[in-house]
């Protein structure tokens, strides 16, 4: 049978082209090193490593031996890495949530902070709010960031822990080459073009009917989608103008920021977990956002 300290020599030669140098990278005396290594010919029958004055090499079989002995050894730390990272933080993968502004903006530095030493892989899932708060529902996510209207937080049930960390401001975006001065009245933009979310349920979208109706005018989408990089490029254009949150905000557009005359409020920024304790590893995420 294969002894995993076998693979181990073999993958130390390789490395280090010698059977002493080997040895001193792990520990061992030289005449182990030669016991690992002619067990392991003997029980594959095969030359693994060609001995000179000079060093040593691998064989082309024992090239091929080694590739398989790597992902064994792999493996083998994994399993040890996932064992140590569940007693120490509660779980061995962190399973986290976002939509594409929070994960490109907000999470990365809080998420290294949080899982900094800890042996934790992290998966992440980009995703719209409704379907991260399905998955946070069936548990395939530990956490998630999603955004909503400001204040409507009571809604989402008691099988989930809702938090808020901030809100996140709208503003408007007009073309660089067209700016009015700001704060900017909406009613100065009822003949505009606007651009807003493919789906049509984004907060800004719902703030932006909600302003617009009682200044007498319903807006002309010209455009449609989800990505603000997209939304930048439209405006600069010139073609129309958008309302988007201050989170999503993008340098190296020929666009302006304004403020408005009419109060449009904020969409609230929530990490979202399922009811119940949170492992360890996943309050310290939560404190890092905050922080």
């Amino acid at each position: 049978m294969i002894d995993l300290r076998q693979f181990q020599v073999l993958r130390a030669i390789a490395v280090n082209g010698s059977l002493a140098a080997a040895a001193r990278q792990l520990h061992y005396g030289q005449p182990t090193i030669s016991y690992h290594l002619d067990a392991l010919e003997s029980h594959l029958g095969a030359r693994l490593v060609e001995r000179g004055p000079t060093g040593a090499v691998l064989t082309d079989i024992g090239a091929m031996v080694l590739e398989h002995a790597a992902g064994v050894l792999d493996r083998v730390a994994a399993v040890e890495s996932d064992v140590r990272a569940r007693l120490a933080h509660g779980l061995a993968t962190l399973r986290v949530g976002a939509f594409t502004t929070a994960a490109t903006k907000l999470l990365p530095r809080p998420l290294r902070r949080a899982t900094a030493g800890s042996g934790v892989r992290v998966e992440l899932t980009e995703a719209e709010p409704l379907d991260l708060l399905t998955r946070v529902r069936a548990r395939s996510l530990h956490c998630a960031l999603i955004y909503d209207v400001a204040g409507v937080t009571p809604r989402y049930g008691s099988d989930l822990r809702v938090e808020p960390l901030f809100d996140d401001p709208f503003r408007l975006l007009l073309p660089a080459d067209q700016a009015l001065e700001g704060p900017v009245d909406l009613g100065q933009l009822a003949d505009r073009g606007w651009i807003i979310s493919a789906g049509g349920y984004d907060p800004s979208d719902q703030t932006l009917y909600a302003t617009c109706q009682p200044l007498g005018f319903r807006p002309r989408i010209v455009l449609r989608s989800d990505s603000y990089s997209v939304i930048h490029g439209f405006v600069a254009a010139g073609d129309a103008v958008a309302l988007v949150p201050e989170l999503a905000l993008e340098a190296g557009h020929e666009v302006v920021v304004r403020e408005t005359v009419q109060e449009v409020g904020a969409r609230s920024i929530l990490f979202v977990t399922p009811a119940g304790p949170r492992p360890p590893l996943v309050e310290r995420l939560r404190a890092e956002l905050h922080r």
